[in-house]
């Protein structure tokens, strides 16, 4: 059971690799993390599963880490969405439950911004008693 940032096409979408020297430092104390060597500041992998709870009827899923790239993320989905035509850009807490609402947002390629990215990022998926407040997947359905 998971946070995942995810992405589905019906499209195969380019793969980014991780540069095998990524160093993550968390200092006690800050929020954030501070990346080293952080190549484009994301990586993006295709999944072996297809997990049945993602509610999208896309044929391909990409695992989205992102490491502090959040500008390169919105360049990289700008240009996959010249072939791809819709990508659904998801933010979800995989816990092989099918009860969990979806809000999900169309977004055109040319209004799509890294602070648009960030916010998806800090939509909070998991519910302290999940059991009483369902669960909820936000999806931003992301257009050429």
């Amino acid at each position: 059971m998971s946070v995942y940032m995810l992405l589905s096409s019906d499209f195969p979408l380019e793969e980014v690799p991780s540069p095998p020297d990524l160093v993550i430092v968390l200092e006690p104390g800050k929020q954030g993390a501070e990346y080293r060597n952080a190549g484009r500041g994301f990586a993006v992998s295709a999944l072996p599963w297809f997990p049945d709870e993602i509610h999208t009827e896309k044929e391909y899923l990409f695992n989205l880490d992102i490491y502090g790239g959040e500008e390169a993320v919105a360049a990289y989905l700008r240009e996959q969405l010249e072939e791809a035509g819709e990508i659904e850009l998801w933010h979800v807490w995989l816990d092989g439950s099918f009860d969990h609402r979806v809000r999900k947002v169309e977004i055109g390629a040319d209004e799509l911004t890294a602070e648009d990215i960030r916010e998806l990022e800090r939509l909070e998926v998991w519910r302290e008693d999940p059991v009483t407040e369902r669960l909820v997947d936000y999806c931003f359905l992301l257009t050429k």
